[in-house]
């Protein structure tokens, strides 16, 4: 009897899940969100890396709890307070790759006496190379910076007070080479600039001893595209884009199949850019001969690779998944979450072929 109560709560769950991911597919629009409310306190968050521009010690990107966060319990915080002036740390979000976009935080400084600098960075080829906007309350300006070779370079700015210890949110518009930048919702900077042209990451910046919490980075693509491809992308790019889009928490997606003309499984889709052409992994290829999920743990994470098959119900590939779960969610419970999500997927794709075709 236990068992039996046991399948049918994992079969609620499941179906549960599907109606989540109906109701998300439906209501949400492109834009991603991150609100960090998944992530443990006292830890980096899932899915940023850690860099810094110039000198000093790294960055200190933690999760913590703020009762006043604008989506609570938490935040993103920067708390190393390393006063070494030309010192930038970065959290940059991975898997995004955005050309034209509006793209928003909202932050809150907390402490600094060398700085007290939040701000947004966009197309941000590496460490080295990127623009930045930023606000700064220890000086009450607003700036609009890029970032070449290490070198820091204004190219646009206000000056108006920068209340400390208050949230306040920038926002940042770009259009090929014109940006519109806005403070609290009013607009502060135009400027051109094209220096960085190209779609690339984004992520959130501080200066010196600046200790800032970030919360609620959101970013939507501009244009006829919707994730994080530049244009040209094919049909499987943009189902990934759309996925990703519409659930912040995934990580990592990746769609192998073997294409036309090849031996190999590839991967042909993900929003790891980086990840795009290389061979699928065992756990790919076991989860296309068996039909069933490979459940694998990366950390704190899961790592869910699900047999992908088109709308007929053939199998074409296979579907990679990396998240980080609910707090106590089971390794049966997920893995429902995750058939919902493929199956997202899977009813959009008639036949394995036009995963290669344009997505215009």
């Amino acid at each position: 009897m236990e068992s039996a109560w046991r399948q049918a709560g994992r079969f609620l769950i499941f179906w549960l899940c599907l109606f989540v991911v109906s109701v998300q597919a439906s209501a949400q629009s492109a834009e991603r969100i991150w609100n960090f409310d998944r992530d443990t306190q006292g830890k980096a968050p899932a899915g940023f890396t850690s860099a810094l521009t110039g000198q000093g010690h790294p960055g200190q990107w933690v999760v913590t709890k703020d009762s006043s966060a604008p989506s609570p319990p938490n935040v993103l915080a920067q708390t190393s307070t390393d006063k070494t002036d030309y010192r930038f740390p970065l959290a940059i979000a991975e898997g995004t790759n955005y050309r034209d976009f509006v793209l928003r935080v909202k932050f809150k400084t907390i402490s600094g006496t060398v700085d007290q600098g939040a701000g947004l960075v966009f197309r941000l080829k590496d460490k080295e190379n990127y623009y930045v906007v930023r606000a700064n309350a220890l000086e009450d300006n607003f700036r609009l910076y890029r970032v070449v070779n290490g070198r820091r370079i204004q190219f646009a700015g206000a000056n108006f007070r920068v209340t400390p210890q208050v949230w306040h949110e920038i926002r940042v518009e770009a259009r090929g080479n014109e940006f519109k930048c806005y403070y609290d919702g009013q607009l502060g900077i135009t400027a051109k600039d094209s220096t960085f042209v190209e779609a690339r990451k984004i992520g959130v910046w501080t200066k010196a001893d600046s200790v800032i919490y970030f919360d609620d980075l959101a970013v939507q693509e501009l244009g006829s595209g919707r994730g994080s491809s530049p244009s040209g992308k094919t049909f499987a790019q943009k189902l990934v884009d759309d996925l990703v889009a519409r659930h912040p928490e995934l990580i990592r997606v990746g769609l192998h199949v073997t294409p036309r003309n090849r031996t190999q499984n590839l991967i042909i889709a993900s929003n790891v850019a980086e990840k795009i052409g290389k061979r699928s992994d065992p756990e790919d290829l076991k989860a296309m001969r068996t039909g069933q999920p490979v459940v694998l743990r990366e950390g704190a994470n899961f790592d869910i690779t699900l047999p992908l098959h088109d709308a007929t119900g053939k199998i074409i590939g296979a579907m990679g998944l990396t998240f980080k779960p609910w707090p106590g969610e089971a390794e049966a419970d997920a893995i429902g979450c995750t058939r919902g999500l493929a199956a997202e997927i899977e009813k959009q794709i008639p036949s394995k072929a036009k995963l290669f075709t344009s997505a215009e």
